[in-house]
């Protein structure tokens, strides 16, 4: 009999025919009744667009009339200036808003940075659609630069600032200004596996390395032309340019392509400045994230070559320069690059070999965990069946024959007397089963009932007579103590071929048959069919003789359990001794 628990059905619950849409988390959290909440974000707004007015006034205060560029007068100017400052109050509502209206008042001359900074990374931040910050980011930049040359252009020389020095100040303010704020702002924002980044953090740090490399930078490279730089180019500067910027754009895919990126930079260095090649940079890709070392180990020696080579021609081969200077451009160009990248793509190919040795074991952690917890709800299935369906069956039986009234009352006083003691047998061992399941680990140990005996298969067989069951019970040979571990499953063995044969045949004869030998003990447990329907109806779920099956399995027995020629049933088991 299969033990199964019945309880008060309840149907699931209906599913709704539409899922509720999902809240927008950009700038809104689910449950606010209005943009201002929580107060606590309310309160940092208030004092961020009050600190910005404060400073921003303080900071104009400062300089005399006509000192700063404005199109206003001076006390127009500061307060249109803390004005624009408060306007970061809203910025969480109306970030575009606000951008716009900061970077106009810095065309009025009545901006700052410090708001400029906020309201952009507010751009990029509380802006529901990412489309709209890719267009307004740059329109804001191109009109950050502007602003900076009109300044720069006006009072750089009353303050001795030299001519080369502009285009840096003016590549600063740009990126101080819009381009390091939006960054920020789009961070929290970008997923964390983004395209063939590893993580976030990764894709825009190669979006800030293109902005910040020197050399993708057209005003530091139209700096670096104008400047100290007799080199003679090989193609048109216009052309030179472009090449740079392509360089430089190219080193967005840096981890993607290496191979390319590498063989790129050597074949363009003839024709690109070694002070504005992304050699070094393209190396280290190659080093750290390219799969085959050949391609390294020709990517390095041809850069090499081709180094040696320009030097060479540009030293106009003089041997007094021409070492020194390979020397300077070979060893900071590849050798420390590609010395740098392989021991980073070490690490990192550790890391993942780590990380990927972690996420199996985990897996396998949690294959065990699950089987474990599939053989222990089977084991504790198989018990509670073991134990309480013979017991029950009896008791069933019994009931039957109470209520048929047969033998009179001193036969129905013993039958009462039966069941109340297979009833307290049932309740006592079904008790021990529970104790188990409520141990903890700090508890001990529950007490151990006795393991079966001879003696008790013996008393399993009488009260199936008991039941009114004829049974033939036959012992062949002596038991030695070397069967004291298969005990337990024989007295199981027996115990559901009489149960068995209760549920399905009624008070048919059966046979029981113990067969001791020298290494192995059989049993058979065999039972005549049926002369009619069976009076006593008891349910199955057919899981018994599984169970069974697998007890004699794990002791490395055999068990064949099946119907016979002449409708009876035959349950056989051999285990063997150790």
């Amino acid at each position: 009999m299969s033990a199964e628990v019945a309880g008060p059905s309840s149907a699931p619950a209906p599913l709704p025919d539409r899922a509720p849409p999902a809240p927008s988390p950009l700038f809104r959290l689910p449950g606010r009744p209005s943009w201002w909440r929580p107060w606590g974000a309310t309160a940092l707004d208030v004092l961020i667009a009050t600190g910005c007015a404060w400073t921003d006034a303080q900071f104009r205060s400062a300089f005399l009339e006509g000192q700063l560029h404005s199109l206003l007068p001076q006390g127009w100017a500061i307060g249109l200036t803390a004005v624009g400052a408060l306007l970061l109050v809203l910025r969480r509502r109306f970030p575009v808003v606000v951008a716009a209206g900061i970077t106009c008042g810095l065309l009025l001359g009545t901006g700052s940075a410090l708001a400029t900074v906020v309201a952009y990374y507010s751009l990029a931040r509380h802006t529901p659609r990412l489309r709209t910050v890719f267009v307004a980011a740059p329109v804001g930049l191109l009109l950050v630069l502007g602003v900076a040359v009109v300044h720069l252009r006006l009072y750089a020389p009353h303050h001795g600032t030299d001519v080369a020095q502009v285009p840096v100040i003016i590549a600063l303010a740009g990126l101080t200004a819009v381009v390091v704020p939006v960054l920020a702002g789009l961070y929290p924002r970008a997923p964390r596996q983004p395209w063939w980044w590893e993580r976030r953090s990764a894709m825009l740090f190669d979006a800030l390395l293109v902005l910040l490399f020197p050399l993708a930078n057209p005003i530091a490279l139209v700096s670096g032309l104008n400047g100290a730089n007799d080199d003679p180019l090989l193609v048109p500067p216009p052309v030179f340019v472009l090449l740079v910027m392509v360089q430089g754009v190219a080193l967005i895919w840096r981890r993607r392509y290496p191979d390319a990126l590498a063989a790129g930079a050597v074949i363009l260095i003839p024709l690109v400045l070694p002070s504005f090649s992304i050699l070094p940079v393209s190396l280290y890709a190659l080093a750290k994230y390219g799969a085959s070392r050949r391609n390294l180990l020709l990517g390095s020696g041809a850069a090499t070559v081709v180094l040696v080579t320009w030097t060479l021609v540009a030293t106009e081969f003089k041997a007094e320069q021409y070492v020194p200077y390979s020397i300077f451009l070979v060893v900071p160009s590849v050798v420390v690059p590609v010395l740098f990248g392989m021991y980073r793509g070490a690490k990192r190919s550790l890391m993942v070999t780590l990380q990927d040795r972690a996420d199996r074991l985990e897996r396998e952690q949690h294959l065990l965990a699950s089987q474990a917890r599939m053989e222990e709800r089977t084991r504790i299935a198989r018990e509670m069946h073991d134990v309480v369906s013979h017991r029950v069956s009896l008791m069933v039986v019994h009931a039957g024959a109470l209520e048929a009234g047969a033998g009179g009352t001193g036969v129905a006083a013993d039958t009462g007397r039966l069941i109340g003691d297979m009833g307290r047998q049932a309740l006592n061992e079904l008790r021990q089963v529970l104790g188990v399941l409520r141990l903890n680990d700090t508890e001990q140990q529950v007490p151990l009932s006795p393991q079966p005996t001879p003696e008790d298969i013996a008393t399993l067989v009488e009260e199936s007579r008991a039941a009114g069951m004829r049974i033939a019970f036959d012992v062949i040979g002596e038991p030695s103590a070397a069967d004291s571990t298969v005990q337990p499953t024989l007295y199981r063995v027996i115990q559901e071929g009489l149960t068995n044969a209760h549920k399905h045949a009624g008070k048919v004869p059966a046979r029981v048959e113990v067969r001791y030998q020298k290494d192995a003990v059989r049993v058979i447990v065999e039972n005549e069919a049926p002369d009619g329907p069976v009076p006593t109806l008891l349910p199955s779920g057919g899981h018994g003789l599984v169970g069974l099956g697998e007890r004699v399995t794990v002791l490395g027995g055999t068990f064949e359990a099946g119907a016979l020629e002449n409708g009876g049933f035959r349950i056989t088991a051999a285990l063997p001794l150790r």
